[in-house]
């Protein structure tokens, strides 16, 4: 797989839920916890848009770089980086869940975030 494209694909969807995260994030929540108390929106809205942040910087990097890095070793480090920080952030989700803060594993992260991964270390390694 080409290592500009795989960039450009994983740097578009991470964009796409970055954005989604940050323009909607009561929503979002919503999605993920059920009905939320008043007083708590406001808070778990501003940990959303910062995860939603979160999610764009690394969309952003990958976008930038599949513009700018011209040598393989350097689109495979970046992929290899890519891959390994999806899986830190999708673990967190998981580890979330066996800690009994959230009461059911959300399941498009859960398809979404190892699909991603993949796609960046076979990008790195194909």
């Amino acid at each position: 797989m080409d290592d500009t494209l795989t960039m450009q694909i994983v740097g578009a969807v991470l964009l796409l839920i970055g954005l989604a995260k940050m323009t909607k994030p009561v929503e979002f929540n919503t999605n993920v916890f059920g009905e939320i108390p008043e007083a708590e929106v406001a808070k778990l809205a501003s940990m959303r848009m910062i995860l939603g942040g979160t999610v764009t910087g690394i969309a952003l990097i990958n976008l930038i770089c599949s513009i700018m890095i011209d040598d393989a070793e350097s689109s495979k480090a970046l992929l290899i980086s890519t891959g390994v920080a999806i899986i830190v952030f999708w673990s967190s989700i998981v580890v979330s869940h066996l800690r009994g803060f959230i009461d059911h594993l959300p399941k498009p992260p859960m398809i979404i975030l190892p699909t991603l991964s993949i796609i960046s270390f076979l990008g790195a390694y194909i």
